[in-house]
C-alpha cells in the first residue's frame, strides 16, 4: 500500500509538468499508434526494422568528433537506432528503431509478453516453464537451474545503441498481488563512434497465499534486481568493432509450495477462494538464483570477404535452496524421502540444496561476404565446473566444438540459411531453413546433453548422479503467410519427434525415457484491420504419441480486438480486450528444493477463459495503460491454477507509464 500511495503521489506531482511539455511541443505526430508522418521529425516511427540510413541533423564531422549537441538540432526516435550483436554477426546492416506504438503495451507481465506461451506459479516473478516444448538455444552441458534465468536479461536480446544524444527510457508497472516491476535505461553516445549505457530492473511481488510470515505482516513473496552495462564501439574506418556487456541478475524468493488441501478441502474448492493457506506454511523456506556474467564480442574486416572475429564469456553463478522447516514439511507429504536417520529430530533441521557454477569460453572464427552470399565459421572452446559445498564435490568438463553457418540471399526478401555445430565427442546441431514473405520452411536435428540438475544432485532429500544419454530431437516447421489489403491468414504445422527425454516423475526424481514422443501442433493466426479497428487470433492445437511424458494443452488461444481513437492530433487512444483460452490437462507441480517443474496424476487442471480489459494512450513521448486483469473472475467459472496448486490472480487492476527521453 505504502508503494502504492508513493507512486500515486509521484504521478500527480508530475502529471501536470508531462502534460504541459507534450502540450508545447511542436509537430505531434499524426496517424493512429503505429504510424508516422514523413515530414514530421518528432513522431514515433514504426518500430519495424529501417535499413535506409537515418537523415543528418545538424553539421556533420567525421572521425571521432563530437556530436553537435546545440539546442538547434532536434532528437528524438528518428534519429537514434539500436543492434542485435547477431545483426553483426550475421554482417547484417541494419538499424533498429525503438518501439514507441501502443501495440500490446498494456501487456505487461512476463507470460503476457510470451503470448502466454510461458507460464509461472500465478503471479509476476516465479518460476517459469515454456507451455509448449522447445529445443535449447545452446549445446553442452547446463547448470539447469533455469526457472529465474527468463527473467534476467537476454544476452542475445541486448540493444547496443547510436543514440547520438543522451536517451532515457523510464518504466513503472503496478498491479494486483504487489506485482511491482520499474525498468530504466539510459544511453549515450561518447562521441560519434562509442557509446555506452545501462539497464536496471527491479521486480517485487507479494504473497497471495497465507503463512506464518503473512499473519504477521510479512506479505513480500520476491525480489528481484537485474543490472546490464553495456558498449559499443566502431572504429573511424570501420574496420573495427567491439560489442560487450556485464549482467547481473539476483532474485530471491519465499517459497510457499501452493494450496493447502485436506480430505474436505480439494482443489476445486480452493479455486473458490482467495486467503487460501499455503503448505510451505511455517514462512521458512527460500530460493535464491544469483549470477554475473561478462561477454565481450568484437571483430576485424580486413576484406570484406574475409573477417575475423571473436566472443568472449566468463560466468559465475550460485544458485541456493533452504527449508528451515523441513521435518515438517516432510510430515506434510512435500518432500518424499529423507536419506537422514535421526533418532530425534535436531533442534535446527534444514533441507539445503546448492550449486556453484563457473564457465569460461571463447568462440573464434572467419566470416566473410561474396555478393549476396555470407559464411561464418569458427572454433568454439568452454570449460565449465559445478561445486556442491554439502558433500564438497564438484564436476566439471572441457568442451570444444566446430561450426559453420551459412546464409544465401535470392531478394531482399528470399533467404536460405544451413547452420551446424559440434560439440566433438557428443553434441550437435543440424538445421536448415528457407525464408520468403509467401512461406516459411525449417527442418532441424539436434542431439544435447541432460544438464546438471538431471544428472547430479545431493541433498537431503533428493539424491542421484546418473549418467544419462544424450537427448535426441527432430522437428519441422512450416507456414504460409497470406495477406491481403485489410486481413492476413498465416497457418503453420510443427512436428516434434523427441528420443530418449528426461523429465521428473511424480516424485520429482530424474527419469530417462527410452519410448520416442511425437508431438504435433497446427497454429493459425489470423488477424487484421478494419478502419479503427484492430485485431488478431493466434491458435494452437497440440496432440502427442507415445508416453505421457510432456504434458501440454490441446488447445491454446490467445486473442485481441482493439479500436483506435485520435483526439486534436496529440492524444492517441486504444480501447480493448485481451481474451486467453487454453484447455484443460495435468499440469506440472513444481518442486523448489531443485527449482524443477514434475509431473503429477492427481488433478487435472480446468480449462479456462481469462478477458482483460484495458485502455492506453500516448501523448507524445509518454505512454501509459490502465488494465483489469481476469475481469471475467466469478462471472461464467471460479479461478484456475497456472501450475498444479498454484491459483492465477483473481481480478485485479494494474497501470503502468512508460516516458522516453532524447535529450
Amino acid at each position: 500500500m505504502k508503494r502504492r500511495n508513493l507512486f500515486l503521489f509521484t504521478l500527480l506531482l508530475f502529471l501536470p509538468v508531462i502534460t504541459w511539455a507534450q502540450i508545447n511541443t511542436p509537430g505531434s505526430a499524426t496517424g493512429f499508434p503505429g504510424t508516422q508522418n514523413p515530414n514530421d521529425r518528432n513522431s514515433f516511427p514504426n518500430p519495424n526494422t529501417q535499413n535506409n540510413k537515418t537523415s543528418n541533423i545538424g553539421p556533420q564531422k567525421s572521425g571521432r568528433a563530437a556530436l553537435d549537441d546545440s539546442t538547434k538540432q532536434v532528437y528524438g526516435p528518428s534519429t537514434m537506432y539500436y543492434l542485435y550483436e547477431s545483426d553483426v554477426l550475421n554482417s547484417k546492416d541494419v538499424k533498429r528503431r525503438i518501439d514507441t506504438t501502443l501495440t500490446l503495451f498494456q501487456r505487461y507481465l512476463f507470460q503476457e509478453k510470451s503470448g502466454f506461451l510461458i507460464a509461472n506459479l500465478g503471479n509476476d516473478g516465479t518460476a517459469v516453464r515454456q507451455v509448449f516444448v522447445q529445443s535449447p538455444n545452446s549445446l553442452g552441458t547446463q547448470l539447469g537451474y533455469s526457472v529465474y534465468s527468463p527473467y534476467a536479461f537476454q544476452s542475445d536480446q541486448v540493444r547496443y545503441i547510436n543514440s547520438k544524444s543522451p536517451y532515457s527510457e523510464v518504466e513503472y508497472n503496478l498491479g494486483g498481488g504487489g506485482q511491482t516491476r520499474l525498468n530504466f535505461n539510459f544511453a549515450r553516445n561518447v562521441d560519434s563512434l562509442w557509446n555506452i549505457g545501462i539497464s536496471i530492473q527491479r521486480m517485487v511481488a507479494d504473497k497471495v497465499l497465507t503463512d506464518a510470515a503473512f499473519k504477521s505482516g510479512e506479505q513480500s513473496l520476491l525480489g528481484q534486481w537485474g543490472l546490464l552495462l553495456h558498449t559499443n564501439y566502431q572504429s573511424k574506418t570501420r574496420k573495427y568493432r567491439l560489442l560487450g556487456h556485464i549482467n547481473y541478475f539476483d532474485q530471491g524468493t519465499n517459497d510457499q509450495g501452493g494450496v493447502k488441501l485436506s480430505k474436505s478441502f480439494t482443489a476445486d474448492e480452493a479455486l473458490k477462494y482467495t486467503d487460501n493457506t499455503a503448505i510451505l506454511s511455517s514462512s521458512s523456506s527460500q530460493s535464491n538464483d544469483k549470477f554475473i556474467k561478462f561477454h565481450i564480442y568484437h571483430e576485424y574486416i580486413g576484406w570484406k570477404g574475409l573477417q575475423l572475429f571473436q566472443a568472449l564469456d566468463v560466468e559465475s553463478r550460485t544458485v541456493k535452496y533452504r527449508d528451515k522447516a523441513f521435518q515438517q514439511s516432510l510430515a506434510d507429504g512435500f518432500y518424499p524421502r529423507t536419506y537422514i536417520q535421526y533418532i530425534q529430530a535436531p533442534t535446527e533441521d534444514s533441507l539445503y540444496n546448492e550449486n556453484q557454477w563457473s564457465s569460461y569460453s571463447h568462440q573464434t572464427g572467419l566470416k566473410g561476404i561474396y555478393k549476396q552470399f555470407v559464411y561464418r565459421t569458427y572454433l568454439k572452446q568452454r570449460y565449465w565446473t559445478v561445486y556442491n559445498p554439502l558433500n564438497q564435490s564438484k564436476l566439471d568438463r572441457f568442451e570444444n566444438y566446430i561450426g559453420l553457418w551459412l546464409n544465401q540471399a535470392f531478394t531482399k526478401n528470399i533467404d536460405f540459411t544451413a547452420e551446424g555445430e559440434y560439440l566433438l565427442g557428443s553434441d550437435y546441431r543440424l538445421k536448415a531453413s528457407f525464408q520468403s514473405p509467401f512461406f516459411q520452411v525449417t527442418a532441424q536435428r539436434i542431439s544435447y546433453s541432460p544438464n546438471v540438475a538431471q544428472n547430479w544432485v545431493y541433498n537431503t532429500s533428493y539424491r542421484w548422479k546418473n549418467d544419462f544419454a544424450n537427448i535426441s530431437m527432430d522437428e519441422i516447421y512450416g507456414g504460409i503467410s497470406l495477406n491481403a489489403k485489410s486481413i492476413y491468414f498465416k497457418p503453420g504445422l510443427t512436428i516434434q519427434r523427441i528420443s530418449d527425454w528426461v523429465y521428473f516423475d511424480s516424485l520429482a526424481t530424474s527419469r530417462q525415457s527410452k519410448e520416442d514422443i511425437g508431438v504435433f501442433r497446427t497454429s493459425v493466426d489470423v488477424g487484421g484491420r478494419w478502419n479503427k479497428f484492430s485485431w488478431f487470433t493466434k491458435v494452437y492445437a497440440n496432440t502427442q504419441s507415445g508416453p505421457d511424458l510432456i504434458r501440454m494443452p490441446n488447445l491454446l488461444v490467445d486473442a485481441n480486438l482493439a479500436l483506435d481513437v485520435q483526439y486534436k492530433k496529440l492524444l492517441y487512444v486504444q480501447f480493448g480486450f485481451d481474451i486467453h483460452h487454453q484447455s484443460g490437462y495435468y499440469a506440472d507441480a513444481y518442486q523448489p528444493a531443485l527449482q524443477q517443474y514434475h509431473l503429477q496424476d492427481v488433478y487435472r487442471v480446468p480449462a479456462f477463459v481469462q478477458v482483460d480489459p484495458y485502455v492506453t494512450l500516448r501523448i507524445n513521448r509518454v505512454r501509459l495503460f490502465f488494465k483489469m486483469s481476469h475481469a471475467n473472475y466469478g462471472l461464467l467459472t471460479n479461478n484456475y491454477y497456472t501450475a498444479y496448486l498454484h491459483p492465477a490472480m483473481s481480478r485485479v487492476f494494474g497501470y503502468g507509464v512508460k516516458w522516453l527521453l532524447f535529450d
